[in-house]
């Protein structure tokens, strides 16, 4: 049920950092720039979750995938802004997830 044969050869990395500032500003993070959000995604995805990797081979669905980023980025985001855990960022009813698949794997 993974993603296996149907992901592109790369993910969209200024689609999913466009996704990432979004989620920044909602974290009170207007001043995390893209750069620091770029990394965060390429060390989930290329770095020591190996995220990619393992939704090619099958392992995590897309929204695995998806979720995998976005709670990395929201754990980032907390520790980065000073933002209580009392008052988590809203993901927009899951459309933050819908368009971070699509980042990753293209539109179905």
């Amino acid at each position: 049920m993974g993603t296996h044969g149907d992901a592109p050869a790369t993910p969209d990395m200024v689609a999913l950092v466009g996704c990432a500032h979004r989620m920044a500003e909602q974290a009170g993070g207007a001043d995390v720039t893209d750069d620091e959000l770029y990394q965060v995604i390429d060390r989930v995805l290329f770095g020591e979750k190996d995220g990619w990797a393992c939704a090619l081979e099958g392992l995590l669905t897309r929204t695995e995938t998806a979720n995998l980023i976005l709670a990395h980025l929201e754990s980032w985001l907390m520790d980065r802004t000073g933002r209580s855990w009392d008052s988590p960022i809203s993901l927009g009813g899951g459309s933050l997830v819908t368009q971070v698949e699509r980042a990753l794997f293209g539109a179905r």
